[in-house]
């Protein structure tokens, strides 16, 4: 979590933050950091969030860009001036859904495949797996599963890369014929 916060800090973006594991999602724990901007972000808001997500996905690894941002004016402080972790408020959500719906056969197949693992109603296809509450171990079942519906071993690397609907689709499409 030092490591996100580390990122998260240099940004220039954000002038206050804390990076804690919720453990009540669906999917099981996710990433969720708090920010405060930075007097020169605050000031554009519609922007703010997206650019610290751009930020986070430039510099870190999928599996450690938290799921959702929460935005606070300031973080809660104990008497001591220590962060007040238990007094964070609890994401709403996922920070992204794309509405996108699946295209091909492939996507409609990987889909499918997603809202099961990440127990969810509806996947877009430019969905990120880890915006939407995946982790590492959920990431390994979902491979696990493509391969045995489709035949195809989708390595660490190249899940981890993209790992959206589309782009997996489009791997999978270009080692299958029929399969899927």
């Amino acid at each position: 979590l030092g490591e996100i916060e580390r990122v998260l800090d240099g940004s220039g973006l954000v002038g206050d933050a804390v990076v804690t594991v919720d453990e009540t999602g669906p999917a099981g724990p996710t990433l969720v950091a708090h920010l405060v901007p930075a007097p020169e972000s605050a000031r554009d808001q519609a922007e703010f969030v997206p650019a610290v997500e751009q930020h986070l996905r430039s510099r870190l690894p999928g599996y450690m860009v938290p799921s959702a941002l929460v935005v606070l004016d300031a973080l809660p402080r104990t008497p001591n001036g220590k962060v007040d972790r238990a007094a964070l408020p609890r994401p709403d959500g996922p920070a992204r859904h794309d509405r996108t719906p699946p295209r091909t056969p492939a996507e409609e197949t990987l889909a499918a495949l997603w809202q099961d693992v990440l127990h969810l109603d509806s996947v877009g296809v430019h969905d990120n797996f880890f915006a939407l509450g995946g982790h590492s171990l959920l990431a390994t079942r979902l491979v696990a599963r493509i391969r045995d519906e489709t035949g195809v071993e989708i390595p660490p690397q190249r899940f981890f890369e993209d790992p959206t609907v589309a782009a997996l689709a489009a791997f999978t499409e270009t080692r299958t014929t029929g399969v899927l």
